[in-house]
């Protein structure tokens, strides 16, 4: 009884370890899948796990980023050109030179079938890229980052709509310092615009959904940011229709505060006075007095208008606001522009402005009659 006991449990573990094998072999048999930013990665090439370490085909790089590979047959050694350094790899050697010194990576270089794989980690000396695997998902994900030329519509939205989390923008194509068109998302629908600005990742696409022409439909409302500096920032606006994905027209601020202010700096004894005449709306006249400057000659003869700034949808109308300079990088406050629509519909214009002094620039306000 006890040698049928035995040889029973014996045949059941046997089962059972045949069993597991099956599973590993299965499982072993599948290769990984490759993601580049979410999307399936271009390269048929399989990522693999070998000695605890997932290697991925060095040719995944030039998916996201701007490297070319040169294979040297002779040698053996692959070269890796980006747009500042070169790198050589060897197959079979963990050292490389990277940027002109010898850096070692996590594992061995892999010639396979002709291929050359690496460590997954290494991807982020090379690119700055990271990875992921998910072993649920038989997976690996590559995150390319700030450094991305991907021409995949990411599948994170750079902006999202305050309150309208259906309302977003992407960025169609890229490479590292610029984006080289955007696709809006309205309540499911894609368009793809051929915007293209500065990659500014300190300054993001601003988003609203708001009806600012007043027709009873709201409109998507993009700002986005061409470039900062000392005493600079420049925004341009984009009001799209979602139905037909026409956008509407609108004069850039410093064009349209234009049309309602004018301007005047004159020495008064030994003090500076700056003239401000504001049409529109509300037109007032505004005086300011710069006490011991008529002498500066960094101050304009009439002030400088839009140097910094900044459009926003407000209570569902459409404000710029612009900053009012005397001369090389003093501004003395702002302009708040209220845009109104015109005609059908498709067009903006500038319906008010008004001038807001910094607390270092006192001003006199005086409201003027109504306008010609």
């Amino acid at each position: 009884m006890k040698r049928w006991i035995a040889a029973s449990a014996a045949a059941i573990i046997l089962a059972a370890c045949t069993a597991v094998t099956a599973i590993d072999k299965t499982f072993a048999a599948t290769p990984l899948k490759l993601t580049v930013d979410g999307e399936a990665a271009l390269s048929p090439l399989h990522p693999f796990q070998e000695h605890g370490l997932v290697y991925v085909p060095v040719r995944v790089l030039t998916e996201f980023y701007p490297a070319i590979l040169q294979w040297d047959n002779k040698l053996k050694l692959l070269t890796i050109t980006d747009d500042s350094s070169s790198t050589i790899i060897k197959p079979g050697s963990e050292l490389i030179l990277y940027y002109g010194n010898t850096s070692a990576l996590e594992g061995k270089a892999i010639l396979r079938k002709g291929r050359m794989y690496i460590p997954a980690s290494a991807l982020n000396l090379l690119s700055g890229a990271d990875f992921r695997l998910d072993q649920e998902k038989n997976t690996v994900s590559i995150i390319s980052g700030s450094v991305s030329t991907t021409v995949r519509t990411p599948t994170k939205a750079l902006a999202t709509a305050k309150d309208h989390p259906k309302v977003k923008i992407y960025a169609a194509l890229k490479d590292q310092t610029t984006y080289k068109g955007y696709i809006l998302e309205v309540n499911g629908k894609k368009h793809k615009f051929s915007w293209e600005t500065p990659r500014d990742l300190s300054h993001p696409p601003e988003l609203y959904y708001a009806d600012v022409n007043k027709d009873g439909q709201p409109e998507a409302v993009v700002i986005l940011t061409l470039g900062t500096g000392t005493g600079i920032v420049e925004q341009e606006i984009h009001i799209v229709k979602p139905e037909t994905w026409k956008e509407l027209t609108v004069p850039e601020a410093w064009k349209a505060a234009s049309q309602l202010v004018s301007s005047s700096i004159t020495p008064d004894h030994n003090d500076m006075i700056i003239s401000l005449k504001l049409k529109g709306t509300s037109p007032a006249e505004v005086t300011l007095r710069l006490p011991d400057r008529a002498e500066d000659g960094n101050i304009s003869d009439t002030a400088g208008i839009g140097t910094v700034t900044y459009y926003s949808v407000e209570s569902g109308r459409l404000i710029a606001e612009l900053n009012v300079t005397t001369g090389f990088l003093e501004s003395i406050g702002s302009l708040k522009l209220v845009y109104k629509p015109a005609g059908s519909g498709m067009a903006m214009v500038p319906e008010s402005v008004t001038f807001i002094p910094f607390k270092e620039y006192p001003a006199t306000v005086k409201e003027s009659g109504a306008n010609d």
